[in-house]
C-alpha cells in the first residue's frame, strides 16, 4: 500500500529535515519513505490533500498509568495525607486493588482514546489491577491493537498484597514477555511497582526467573520520593538503583521512572548499565514530591512521560516547562522539554520497540499527527517549539503504520461514544468498590 499525504507542513522535530512549509510524505506498507517536495504523478495507491495542514511526528508517551484513566473526579480519601507514602496508602493502593477485568478493559478504552485523540500514537504503559491479574497484560495488548496504538506493557509487581499475588504478578510478566518479545507493535517489560514495596527475596526472585529470558528490562519507579531512597539505605545500599543493580536488574532495555532524589552514584549506574530514565513533571507536580534536577535529566537524556496524569504529551511538555520556570530565577536556563518529547522519547520508543518510531523520517514507522493549525503569527523552522507547545492543541487526523485512526475529528472504525459511555458506568462502579475497600 503507497499512500501519498500532499499539501502540509512538516514539523518533524531533531530529525533529518526539521521543517517545511509545503511538503508532501510517501508513506509505503506503513513506513515513512520519502518526504519533501515530491512528484505529485508519483503512482500510489492513494493520494490525500491535507489542504496545509500541518504534520507532526505521532508522539510517545514514555511512562503511562492506563489503569488510573477511570480516577478522574473520584472522591477524595477519607483521610488527609500528609505524604507520598500516605497519598498510595489511601489513594492508588486502593484504587489498583478494587479494578477488576471490566473495569481494566474500561480504563484501557477510555485512557487510550486519550492518547490517541491527542496525537500519541506510542504508549508505554506501567500496569496495576491487583484483584485482576492473569490475562491483564493479553487485555491490554488486544484494546491497543483494537486502536491502532504500538504498546509496552508491564504488570507491577509488590508484596504489599502478598506472595500470591506476588507470584502471579511475576508469572504475568513472564507470560507477556515470552508472548510478544518478537512483535513489532508490541514492547513487552517486567514490572516492579518501586523498590521500597520489595523485599531482598522478592528482588531475588525476579533476578532468578529471568536468567532464562532473553531481550527483557524492566519498568520501575525508582527515587520518586525520599522514602524509597532511605528504605534502600536501610537495607544496607547506597540507593534504590544500587539495590537494583545488586539483584542484575538494570540493562539497556531498563525504564528507571522518576529519579527526583538520585544521588552522584544513581547517575554513574544509569550511565554504566544504559538504563533509561523518564521525567514525569506533572505527576511530580501533583504529588508535592519534588523536582528532579536538571543535571539528572540532562545527563541521562530523559525521556517525558505523564504517570498517569493524562493523554496529552504536548500538554505535559507545556506545563513541564511552566511547572519548572516557576522555580527558576531570571536568565537561568530552563529544560528543554520539547527535546525531551521529540528526541529523547523517539530514542527511547526505538530501543525498546527495535524499530525506528517517534520521527518524520524515511524509515520511521508512518505515525503522525495532524493539526488544522490556523496561524496568527508567523511558523518557521526557528518558531516550531513556541507554536507546538503555545498554539497546537488537538490533532483533527491521527495515523499509526499508515492508517488513519482519526480523520478529520472522527475516530475510524472506533465508537468513542460507546467506550466513554462504557467508561462513565464503570467509574462508579469501581469508586462504589474503593469506598468498601476504605
Amino acid at each position: 500500500m503507497r499512500t501519498l499525504l500532499n499539501n502540509c507542513r512538516i514539523v518533524n522535530p531533531y530529525g533529518e529535515m526539521p521543517f517545511m512549509e509545503n511538503g508532501s510524505i510517501l508513506i509505503e506498507d506503513g513506513i515513512i519513505k520519502e518526504l519533501g517536495m515530491l512528484d505529485p504523478t508519483i503512482q500510489v495507491d492513494e493520494t490525500v490533500d491535507l489542504s496545509g495542514k500541518t504534520v507532526l511526528p505521532g508522539m510517545i508517551n514514555a511512562h503511562a498509568h492506563l489503569y488510573s484513566a477511570l480516577a478522574v473526579g473520584m472522591p477524595f480519601p477519607k483521610g488527609n495525607p500528609t505524604n507520598f507514602t500516605e497519598v498510595l496508602e489511601q489513594v492508588w493502593w486502593i484504587l489498583d486493588l478494587a479494578l477488576d477485568k471490566d473495569s481494566t478493559r474500561a480504563s484501557y478504552e477510555s485512557g487510550l482514546i486519550d492518547h490517541l485523540r491527542h496525537g500519541v500514537t506510542t504508549v508505554i504503559d506501567h500496569h496495576s489491577s491487583q484483584s485482576f491479574v492473569n490475562g491483564s497484560l493479553q487485555l491490554l495488548v488486544e484494546t491497543a491493537e483494537k486502536l491502532g496504538l504500538n504498546i509496552s506493557g508491564a504488570f507491577e509487581m509488590t508484596d504489599r498484597n502478598g506472595d500470591k499475588i506476588f507470584q502471579d504478578s511475576l508469572e504475568e510478566n513472564l507470560t507477556f514477555h515470552r508472548s510478544f518479545i518478537q512483535s513489532d507493535t508490541v514492547r513487552p517489560l517486567i514490572g516492579l511497582h518501586a523498590s521500597f514495596t520489595l523485599s531482598d527475596e522478592s528482588l531475588q526472585a525476579i533476578s532468578d526467573a529471568l536468567k532464562n529470558e532473553s531481550h527483557w528490562g524492566i519498568h520501575i519507579h525508582t527515587a520518586e520520593d525520599k522514602a524509597d531512597q532511605l528504605d534502600a539505605v536501610n537495607r544496607g545500599y547506597k540507593s534504590t538503583l544500587d539495590r537494583l543493580n545488586h539483584f542484575g536488574l538494570l540493562n539497556k532495555k531498563s525504564l528507571v521512572i522518576h529519579g527526583i532524589h538520585f544521588v552522584e552514584e544513581d547517575l554513574k549506574i544509569i550511565k554504566d548499565t544504559e538504563a533509561m530514565l523518564v521525567h514525569n513533571p506533572s505527576s511530580n507536580s501533583n504529588n508535592r514530591v519534588g523536582m528532579t534536577p536538571n543535571k539528572t535529566i540532562q545527563l541521562c537524556s530523559s525521556g517525558l512521560g505523564t504517570d498517569g496524569m493524562q493523554g496529552n504529551m504536548l500538554a505535559e511538555a507545556k506545563e513541564g516547562t511552566l511547572i519548572r520556570s516557576g522555580h527558576l530565577a531570571g536568565g537561568e536556563t530552563n529544560v528543554n522539554y520539547a527535546e525531551l518529547l521529540f528526541n529523547n522519547n523517539p530514542e527511547i520508543a526505538s530501543n525498546l520497540f527495535g524499530r525506528k518510531i517517534g520521527k518524520l523520517d524515511p524509515g520511521y514507522a508512518a505515525d503522525l499527527a495532524i493539526f488544522d493549525y490556523t496561524l496568527r503569527t508567523d511558523f518557521n523552522e526557528n518558531n516550531w517549539i513556541g507554536h507546538t507547545l503555545f498554539g497546537m492543541e488537538t490533532p483533527s487526523d491521527v495515523m499509526t503504520n499508515g492508517i488513519f485512526r482519526i480523520r478529520n475529528n472522527e475516530f475510524i472504525q472506533i465508537d468513542e461514544k460507546d467506550i466513554l459511555s462504557n467508561a462513565e458506568k464503570q467509574s462508579q462502579q469501581l469508586w462504589q468498590k474503593m469506598e468498601k475497600i476504605l
